[in-house]
């Protein structure tokens, strides 16, 4: 896999400002063509720069799998024709939870999400099978898993139970890690798909060697 171990806006927590699946990376506002060239590259997508109500924290409002996204309520007009214009499936969910991105783990026919959404969760993704849950004593759940098609990698916050939980439920090896010299957030520090990922130039190479692990 390709690899690329930056930061943005001089932030090692590059997975707050954008997500990736196999056909896009899209992006908050604001880096250099050097830096998305790289990007590209790395992730064989194309990058896309947007922005959600009015904040380049892509990765934190948003989710998503390789036919859709989820974006939340207070996406503005002007948004979400950019969206239409990139031809990008999309879907309004309107929570209390809008860091989206932060509170669900989207994947084909399944979705991992904080246990405190509001019950209306339930009909705005009812074609996916939710499991609400915490890891450890953490519930904004998004925050603390990333997954591609190879695996996913798991906050060390998390219980043996809640690992295989997690694994079962995905579909997919699970690998404890963390990013960015122990940060259990690792979706925060890393950006994946199946091609390749970013991850934030804190990151240690004993960290690296467990985030290749479990996504490589």
């Amino acid at each position: 896999m390709e690899v690329l171990k930056t930061n943005f806006y001089g932030n090692p927590n590059l997975g707050l400002y954008g997500f990736a699946t196999d056909k896009y990376c899209l992006i908050g506002r604001g880096l250099s063509e050097e830096i998305i060239e790289e990007i590209e590259q790395v992730l064989g997508v194309k990058v896309y720069e947007i922005t959600v109500n009015h904040s380049r924290l892509i990765g934190s409002y948003c989710c998503g799998n390789n036919k859709l996204i989820l974006v939340p309520s207070i996406i503005k007009e002007g948004e979400e024709e950019e969206l239409k214009k990139l031809k990008i499936p999309y879907k309004k969910i309107k929570s209390k939870f809008c860091a989206l991105g932060n509170n669900i783990i989207l994947r084909d026919d399944v979705a991992l999400i904080n246990p405190e959404f509001e019950k209306n969760i339930e009909e705005e993704l009812k074609e996916f099978k939710l499991k609400r849950m915490n890891i450890g004593d953490h519930n904004a759940i998004g925050s603390c898993i990333i997954a591609n098609k190879n695996g996913c990698l798991v906050s060390v916050n998390v219980t043996e139970e809640e690992l295989k939980e997690i694994s079962k439920t995905l579909g997919l090896k699970a690998e404890i890690g963390s990013v960015n010299r122990g940060s259990p957030y690792v979706k925060a520090g890393l950006i994946a798909n199946s091609k390749g990922y970013l991850m934030g130039d804190s990151t240690t190479g004993v960290e690296g060697m467990r985030i290749e692990m479990a996504l490589g």
